[in-house]
């Protein structure tokens, strides 16, 4: 089976289309969100169900903190995707309806890849959340 090639920011949109179908809220400090990020990319090396040049998609390890993926996210704030505090992004909401969720994954393809690969993400976030927190 060949891959699907994707741009970053196709695997972006469909990486939010699948989380948005389980949750509409991202909730954490934000190098927890940009740490969950860096696990969804090395889990998308791992397996070559999805082509994605990540040439442009970078990851500081040493700050936790990825420049490509705030701007994603700002974008797609800009863009009535998602909304947020600025600067801070501790909770953001995904403004996708489940229905265009669906559509985003349907147009992609590899829905069970985006799937995986958004459950890798919140799990990420959810090992990370305090516990005993009354948010």
């Amino acid at each position: 089976m060949e891959s699907l090639k994707l741009t970053p920011e196709q695997f972006f949109d469909g990486l939010l289309a699948a989380i948005s179908l389980g949750t509409d809220i991202i909730q954490g400090e934000p190098t927890e969100v940009h740490r969950a990020f860096y696990r969804v990319l090395k889990e998308l090396q791992k397996v070559d169900i999805l082509d994605v040049d990540l040439f442009e998609v970078d990851y500081d390890p040493l700050y936790g903190q990825s420049g490509w993926f705030d701007r994603a996210l700002t974008t797609a704030q800009r863009d009535g995707v998602l909304g947020f505090a600025n600067p801070s992004y501790r909770k953001i909401t995904i403004k996708y309806r489940p229905d265009e969720g669906e559509a985003i994954l349907d147009s992609l393809g590899a829905r069970n890849e985006f799937r995986r690969l958004a459950e890798v993400f919140t799990n990420s976030l959810d090992a990370a959340a305090p516990r005993g927190s009354s948010l």
